[in-house]
């Protein structure tokens, strides 16, 4: 009888001592994806400001919508866009010109691997006057390091009073499926100018 009793107290402890493994061993686990998870962060930073350029008898104005500033912690590869920058250009003069402007993408930081970032950008001639700049609908590389990228060239064609084209520029960290470790930690800022361009 009292056997029976040890070996069914040693069943006992057995099972509670198996069973207090299998929850530190699912804890442990737990712990280190989120570690994993959180150990995976990189930083976007767009920095802009209204601006307004004085073309001949007339003037482009741009804006950028949410403040100057757009900044986005923890970045991992996801096919969403990490950064989203709507800004418009608007003309207005009361002469006969054309009013031509280019917009860039100035990168002046880029730690991040060779193409490991993409950007598009969707182009909408809001006031029907003039050429918008082209809509960029398949995804980009941006090189590391410093660069000026040109996102293209628009016009406004006078007399026209506040026209405006609108765009929205997206950067993304797209996941491809491949070990994407050594972008653990870095960094991207950048910022879009607006400069007339003198008719051709």
């Amino acid at each position: 009888m009292n056997i029976m009793r040890v070996k069914n107290q040693n069943n006992k402890f057995k099972k509670g001592y198996l069973s207090k493994v299998v929850v530190l061993v699912v804890l442990l686990l737990l712990i280190s994806i989120g570690v994993s998870f959180a150990f995976f962060t990189a930083n976007i930073s767009n920095s802009e400001s209204a601006t307004t350029i004085t073309v001949g008898g007339g003037t482009l104005n741009i804006t950028y919508s949410g403040g100057s500033t757009v900044t986005v912690s923890n970045i991992h590869p996801r096919p969403e866009a990490w950064a989203t920058k709507t800004f418009t250009v608007s003309g207005t003069t009361a002469t006969a010109t054309t009013m031509n402007y280019k917009c860039t993408l100035v990168v002046s930081v880029n730690s991040f691997s060779a193409n490991a970032l993409k950007y598009q950008m969707t182009a909408t001639n809001t006031g029907s006057n003039g050429t918008p700049m082209t809509a960029i609908t398949t995804s980009q590389n941006i090189g590391t390091g410093t660069s000026n990228i040109p996102l293209g060239n628009g016009s406004f064609v006078g007399p026209v009073s506040a026209k405006v084209h609108t765009y929205v520029l997206t950067i993304y960290f797209p996941d491809t499926e491949a070990n994407q470790n050594a972008d653990q930690g870095k960094e991207f800022n950048a910022r879009i100018t607006t400069d007339s361009v003198a008719p051709v």
